[in-house]
C-alpha cells in the first residue's frame, strides 16, 4: 500500500488537533484517528475509531505511520509500547531546527519552538509552541518542553519528564526521568529522577516511585 504523506493519530484530543493541523500544513493526509475513549474525544475529531488497548489484535498496526497524539507522558510511553507500527515526525513549518540536531521517530515540534545545533531529542517527544532548546541538549523519550520553556546549552532532560509553561533550566543541568517542572520554575541545579520542583529559584517539594 502507498503511504507516501498519509498518516494515522492516536488520540483525539485538543492536543491531537493541534498534530493534525501541522500535518495538514505540511501536506499530509491524515487516513485515520483512533482513541482509546472515543466517546470523550475533542469536539474537533470526527470519525474516531476504537484504539488498541481493548484489544491489540484487531488494531491495524500495518500501513501508514502514526503519530501518538496525546499529551500525557505516560499515556503516550504506554501506546508506544503496545503499538507495533512505523512513527512519522510533525514539525511545524515555523520551528527553526538546526541541522545539527537530530530529531527522533514519533516527536513533534510546534509553532515557533527553536532547536538549537548538536542537540538530541529522542522518540515520541512534545516540543511545545514557542519553547527553546539551545545547543548539546539531550532530551529522552517521551519527554514534554512545555510552551515557552527556555532550556539553556548543555541541558539533559530524562525519559517521560514534563517542563512545564515558560520554565527556565540554567546551563549544564541535569533533569532526572520522569520528573515534573512547575510553570514557570527557574531550575538552578540537578533534580533527581521522579522529583517534583516548582519555585524560583526551584525546590524539590516532593520525590515519588514511579508505577
Amino acid at each position: 500500500m502507498d503511504t507516501k504523506n498519509k498518516v494515522r493519530i492516536y488520540g483525539a484530543g485538543g492536543h491531537s488537533q493541534v498534530i493534525k493541523n501541522v500535518l495538514v500544513q505540511n501536506g499530509y493526509h491524515v487516513t485515520d484517528t483512533f482513541d482509546d475513549k472515543p466517546e470523550g474525544v475533542h469536539h474537533a475529531s470526527k470519525n474516531v475509531a476504537i484504539g488498541a488497548r481493548e484489544d491489540l489484535s484487531k488494531f491495524p498496526h500495518e500501513g501508514a505511520p502514526v503519530i501518538i497524539a496525546v499529551g500525557i507522558n505516560k499515556e503516550r510511553a504506554e501506546i508506544a509500547e503496545f503499538l507495533k507500527c512505523s512513527y512519522e515526525k510533525a514539525v511545524h513549518k515555523s520551528a527553526i531546527i538546526s541541522d545539527k540536531s537530530t530529531i527522533g521517530e514519533g516527536t513533534v515540534v510546534f509553532a515557533g519552538a527553536i532547536i538549537q545545533p548538536n542537540t538530541t531529542i529522542g522518540r515520541h517527544v512534545i516540543i511545545n509552541t514557542g519553547a527553546s532548546v539551545d545547543h548539546d541538549n539531550v532530551i529522552d523519550d517521551f519527554a514534554h518542553i512545555s510552551p515557552k520553556a527556555a532550556l539553556c546549552g548543555h541541558v539533559e532532560v530524562g525519559q517521560g519528564s514534563h517542563i512545564g509553561v515558560g520554565a527556565v533550566v540554567i546551563p549544564k543541568v541535569k533533569i532526572g526521568k520522569w520528573c515534573t517542572i512547575g510553570a514557570g520554575t527557574v531550575v538552578l541545579k540537578d533534580v533527581p529522577d521522579y522529583s517534583t520542583v516548582v519555585g524560583n529559584p526551584g525546590k524539590i517539594i516532593k520525590t515519588r516511585k514511579y508505577n
